[in-house]
């Protein structure tokens, strides 16, 4: 059995198929106003899954997203944007995520996606479609390993979610309509680590 260690950040794009469970089988619930107008929509699924190797042949730990998360987002109070295909680009902005939990499976997110993005009526057309059809996460492996050719995650710092084409990981997909953030903890010496080895992560 052969180990490598994680020496450097390491980039990753890990895709995740959707869950439709809506009362109209469209694989996101339409937001409205108190007047009845349309204001948006929401989508959920899983961002990562946790038990099992993944078609990137990626096995997530529990807590590879706990350092990341917490020293970015949670301590500066800010949203996890999401974005179309991995596009940076100010039109492929599509919304944020209003919740990033950890739960037994995986990562579960709960995306808003609001009328008047660039793309608002295409992305709606390409879900409806089957053609968007999962999550993807965007950022760097900080701490991991590889052993037989499996990159185990040990520590990840996201960027981003992404509305994809092709998933990975066929097994999630979406389920459900600052971003609320459950389940997440880290330790202080963790909380000293990331803060003194993890100051930059834009690309």
């Amino acid at each position: 059995m052969n180990r490598y260690e994680i020496k450097k950040q390491l980039p990753i794009q890990n895709f995740t198929a959707l869950r439709t469970e809506t009362p109209q089988g469209r694989a996101y619930a339409l937001r409205k106003n108190e007047a009845g107008e349309e204001v948006g929509f929401t989508l959920s699924g899983l961002l990562t899954r946790f038990d099992s190797v993944n078609g990137n042949d990626q096995q997530w730990q529990s807590t590879s997203y706990d350092e990341g998360v917490t020293s970015y987002f949670e301590k500066n109070n800010l949203f996890v944007p999401l974005d179309l295909q991995h596009e940076r680009d100010i039109r492929s902005l599509a919304g944020r995520l209003e919740l990033l939990e950890k739960t037994e499976e995986g990562i579960l997110i709960e995306a808003y996606v609001p009328r008047g993005v660039y793309y608002y009526n295409l992305i709606k057309t390409l879900l409806d479609n089957h053609i968007l059809q999962g999550f993807s996460n965007y950022g760097y492996v900080t701490r991991g390993h590889i052993t037989d050719d499996v990159l185990h995650v040990e520590a990840f710092q996201l960027i981003s979610a992404s509305l994809v084409d092709v998933p990975a990981d066929t097994a999630a997909r979406f389920i459900r309509n600052g971003t609320t953030l459950k389940g997440f903890s880290v330790s202080p010496e963790a909380w000293n680590s990331t803060n003194t080895q993890l100051p930059v992560f834009w690309y």
